[in-house]
């Protein structure tokens, strides 16, 4: 069953993510199987799953994306690579913020966002009304929903409380530089690569149909293909024609891919495009931020 709300946070948040987990299963008739939270037992991945291709999934097929922003959040890797896949895809992204995130710091895909604030009771059921309203859910009675309202606010409370007594304690506060390739944050480059959309013939799929997928996603599905090199030559019916002319062209003004340096007998006939020295970073800190996250 596709999920309908997935909600993209930092897994040093779990104990704030599974109060909002309780709090949207208690203000709206949904299952379980419907709400997709990584950190939170009874909505992770299933056992087995492939990662990244079951997280994209989720994202791509859910109603809308709940975006947990929290100062964890912003320094994760990962929450940028899925808000930055949710922006890309032009899903419904919902972002709820605590107390100790800045607006004004917020990152490259929620820039210029309305968002709610999760100490802010009229801003929750504000959030939960429209969550209800874009997944088509039925709420519960208002009474039902009161004491996980509570109880959120009070996780709210206590997770703004431990982040400033950190911080009171001389500990040096931290936040993880985004990194950049070819000058780009990878936030950014996210949401510009998520956006570039590609019409991929059934024919050179195992999909069978037509169908529509990022620059990014077909990069990352074909990383190996990219890196051994895609050559001008190949014809527009085959998947490595495809991939040369519809993608990996795309990918030279980002600095990820690169023309091959090819002996005059073989320049003479045709082009090799392949990843560029700041490609491979790029594809390297895509599977470091996995990586991370499976920890």
């Amino acid at each position: 069953m596709p999920t309908r709300i997935f909600i993209s946070h930092a897994a040093a948040d779990e104990a704030l993510a599974s109060a909002l987990v309780d709090c949207i299963l208690a203000a709206m008739v949904v299952n379980d199987s419907d709400l997709r939270c990584t950190s939170v037992p009874g909505h992770k991945l299933p056992v087995g799953s492939d990662f990244t291709a079951t997280l994209l999934e989720d994202i791509d097929e859910s109603s809308v994306v709940v975006g947990l922003i929290t100062k964890n959040a912003i320094s994760s890797s990962w929450v940028l690579f899925e808000l930055g896949a949710t922006w890309g895809s032009k899903k419904n992204l919902k972002p709820i913020v605590t107390d100790e995130v800045e607006l004004n710091k917020l990152p490259g895909p929620l820039s210029g966002r309305h968002v709610a604030r999760l100490s802010n009771k009229g801003d929750l059921n504000q959030f939960l009304e429209e969550i209800s309203e874009v997944v088509g859910a039925k709420r519960r009675p208002a009474a039902k929903g009161l004491k996980p309202i509570d109880d959120l606010l009070s996780a709210h409370a206590a997770h703004v409380k431990d982040a400033s007594g950190t911080a009171s304690k001389g500990t040096i506060e931290t936040k993880s530089k985004e990194p950049t390739f070819s000058g780009m944050p990878f936030s950014e480059l996210m949401t510009v690569l998520g956006n570039e959309r590609v019409t991929v013939p059934g024919k050179l799929s195992s999909a069978k149909e037509d169908q529509e997928m990022s620059v990014f996603e077909i990069l990352i599905e074909n990383a190996t293909a990219f890196s051994d090199g895609l050559q001008s030559n190949r014809g527009r019916d085959t998947a490595a024609g495809f991939l040369y002319r519809e993608v990996a062209l795309r990918l030279l003004p980002y600095g990820l891919m690169q023309f091959d340096k090819l002996p005059a007998a073989q320049a003479k006939y045709f082009k090799r495009l392949i990843v560029s020295p700041e490609g491979h970073k790029f594809l390297l800190h895509c599977k470091r931020v996995v990586a991370e996250r499976k920890k």
